[in-house]
């Protein structure tokens, strides 16, 4: 591994904990604490809240939407449309009166959800019935949920909310919704949000023209490999003086 690969790695890894960081305990590292109660959280500021993730959400069943876009949960960009999706999935032409109703701002539990597969819908649509449609109530700021959704500590929370075995494990609402989050007040939640935006801002530009120098050095090292081995090279033999 290139040394630059090496750091790339260990720059997202730093914006995942730090992510986790903040939307568990806040901006203030000098802030009055107190025990959550919650084996995953653990300690928190001692002015945030706890509440239950099913007081915190509503489920959406609308259905009878066809002319709406299809959408799908992507782990990668939250919930998009179908056409927007670099994986082109089968578009799903019939029965499209049973489909969900999503809007944006919804959170979408996808298949696979334990490993951090809650998404955040950008677009308004329509999607697998089969899917959990959540409405956020208004006591909290969708991006801060989105960042917490994706952190790993709730991700840990999420492994010991699934049904079925190994490969078809899914997330149980059911369970998952009985289960309690930190909650800050509003003005500090987008706080949070502010702060996060603008350090993945910056990471994510390192990162940028940390990748862009990993693939510059792979492409040459590649040219120069090619260049050896067709001769347009040529690469001496020491003379037996050179050898001491």
């Amino acid at each position: 591994m290139l040394p630059r690969e090496r750091e790339r790695e260990l720059l997202e890894s730093l914006k995942q904990s730090e992510i986790a960081n903040v939307v568990t305990h806040g901006l203030n590292p000098n802030v009055p604490m107190k025990d959550s109660g919650i084996p995953w959280i653990g300690m928190i500021p001692e002015h945030w809240k706890t509440r239950k993730i099913k007081f915190l959400f509503k489920e959406r069943s609308q259905k009878g939407f066809p002319n709406e876009p299809i959408l799908c949960a992507t782990q990668k960009y939250g919930v998009i449309p179908q056409n927007m999706y670099e994986n082109r999935v089968v578009v799903v032409n019939k029965g499209l009166e049973g489909l969900k109703l999503v809007k944006k701002g919804d959170f979408v539990i996808s298949l696979r959800s334990f490993q951090g597969g809650i998404e955040y819908a950008h677009y308004q649509g329509i999607i697998s019935a089969a899917y959990t449609v959540l409405i956020p109530s208004q006591d909290v700021n969708s991006q801060y949920i989105k960042f917490l959704f994706k952190s790993a500590p709730f991700i840990g929370l999420l492994q010991t909310c699934v049904t079925g075995i190994r490969e078809g494990q899914n997330i149980n609402y059911d369970v998952l919704r009985k289960n309690q989050i930190m909650l800050p007040p509003l003005d500090e939640q987008q706080a949070i949000v502010d702060y996060i935006e603008t350090r993945l801002t910056k990471i994510d530009s390192y990162i940028a023209d940390l990748q862009a120098e990993i693939d510059y050095l792979k492409e040459f090292k590649q040219r120069l490999v090619s260049d050896v081995v067709t001769g347009q090279i040529c690469v001496a033999e020491p003379q037996k003086g050179d050898l001491r």
